[in-house]
C-alpha cells in the first residue's frame, strides 16, 4: 500500500511532484498505525466473507442475486487477502521487490471485479423491480452466472495489461492511458450507474403509490451500495487523480484503509439485516444469512417453515 502504489504512481509519471500539495512527508509512524488497522480490518474480513462462501456455496439455496453476492464475497475475500500479505511486507520491511508490482494490480483486480458485480446486481434488482413480469418469465436461467463471469474476465484482462505495460514491459506512456483508463471506467462510468440505478430503485419503492413488498434483499442492496460509495469509491478517486499526478498526503493510503473497511463490512451488513427484529435465541449464521437475501416473492409460510428446518438442523 504505502510503498508500492508510489512507486507505480513513480514509474508512470516519474518523480515530477509538481502537482503534490505541500511538501510534507507522510508520517512513519501513521502510515504505520494506518496499516496495522487495515491488517486487523483484512483479517476479521476475511473471516466474515470466508462464512458469507460457505454458507452460500453450500448451506443455502441460491437464486439469482445470491450469485452476484456469492461472487462479490469472493472478490473481497480475495482484495482483503492481498491487503493483509501486502501489509505483513511492510511490517516486517521485507524485501519483496517485484512482489509488491504483483499485488498492486492483484489488489485493482479483486476492487474493479467486485465494483462491477455491485453495479450489475444494482441495475439488475432495479429493472427487476421496474419490470417484474419480464424477469420472471424471460430472464435466462443462468444469466448471473454469465455475468459475474463476463465481469471477472473484463477486470482481469485490464488489470493483466495494466501489470505487463507498467511492470513487466514498461511504457510510461501506454501504461498511463490505461491505468487512467481504468480509473476512469471505475468512477466516471460504473460509479453514476450504481448510484443512478440505486436511486431509482429506492424512488420507486418508497414513492410508489402501490405497496411494493421489497423483502431484506432491498435493505442489503441499498445499504452495500451506500457503504460502498461513502468507503470503496474514494480508492478510485484518488488512485486517478495519483496517476494524474496529483499526490496529496497520505493518499493514496488512505483510499486502500476504507476500501478495506468496506469489505469487511459486508458480511455485518448481511447478518445484520438477516437478524433484525428476530427475538428468538437461537439464531444461527445460517438463518441469518439466508433471511438477508430473501426476495419479496417469498411466501411468509414457507418461509417461517423453511425457517424451523434450519434451526432445527
Amino acid at each position: 500500500m504505502s510503498i508500492f502504489l508510489p512507486t507505480a504512481s513513480s514509474q508512470v509519471h516519474g518523480t515530477n511532484q509538481s502537482g503534490a500539495v505541500g511538501k510534507t512527508e507522510p508520517s512513519y509512524a501513521v502510515l504505520k498505525f494506518m496499516e496495522s488497522f487495515c491488517l486487523i480490518s483484512a483479517a476479521c474480513g476475511m473471516v466474515g466473507n470466508g462464512m458469507v462462501l460457505w454458507y452460500l456455496g453450500f448451506h443455502i439455496r441460491r437464486n439469482h442475486f445470491t450469485v452476484y453476492i456469492l461472487n462479490l464475497a469472493a472478490a473481497d475475500f480475495g482484495y482483503l487477502l492481498c491487503i493483509a500479505i501486502e501489509t505483513v511486507q511492510y511490517l516486517m520491511q521485507f524485501n519483496v521487490g517485484v512482489q509488491f508490482g504483483i499485488f498492486l494490480f492483484l489488489d485493482l483486480f479483486m476492487y474493479g471485479t467486485g465494483l462491477y458485480l455491485l453495479t450489475a446486481i444494482s441495475i439488475e434488482r432495479c429493472l427487476s423491480v421496474l419490470s417484474p413480469i419480464w424477469c420472471r418469465s424471460h430472464r435466462p436461467k443462468h444469466l448471473s452466472a454469465i455475468i459475474s463471469g463476463l465481469l471477472w474476465g473484463i477486470s482481469l484482462l485490464l488489470n493483466t495489461l495494466g501489470y505487463i505495460l507498467c511492470s513487466v514491459r514498461r511504457s510510461a506512456g501506454t501504461c498511463q492511458i490505461l491505468l487512467i483508463t481504468i480509473g476512469a471506467l471505475d468512477f466516471i462510468f460504473c460509479t453514476p450507474l450504481m448510484l443512478l440505478f440505486s436511486l431509482t430503485l429506492f424512488l420507486r419503492v418508497k414513492c410508489s403509490s402501490q405497496h411494493l413488498r421489497t423483502g431484506r434483499l432491498f435493505t442489503v442492496i441499498m445499504l452495500t451500495v451506500l457503504f460502498f460509495l461513502i468507503f470503496a469509491v474514494p480508492l478510485s478517486i484518488l488512485i486517478l487523480f495519483d496517476f494524474l499526478g496529483y499526490k496529496f498526503l497520505y493518499s493514496p493510503e488512505i483510499g486502500f484503509v476504507l476500501s478495506c473497511v468496506n469489505s469487511t463490512l459486508n458480511p455485518v451488513i448481511y447478518f445484520l439485516v438477516g437478524s433484525y427484529r428476530d427475538r428468538r435465541i437461537k439464531f444461527t449464521l445460517r438463518l441469518a444469512f439466508q433471511r438477508a437475501f430473501e426476495d419479496s416473492a417469498d411466501d411468509k409460510d414457507e418461509r417461517e417453515t423453511r425457517d424451523t428446518i434450519t434451526m432445527s438442523s
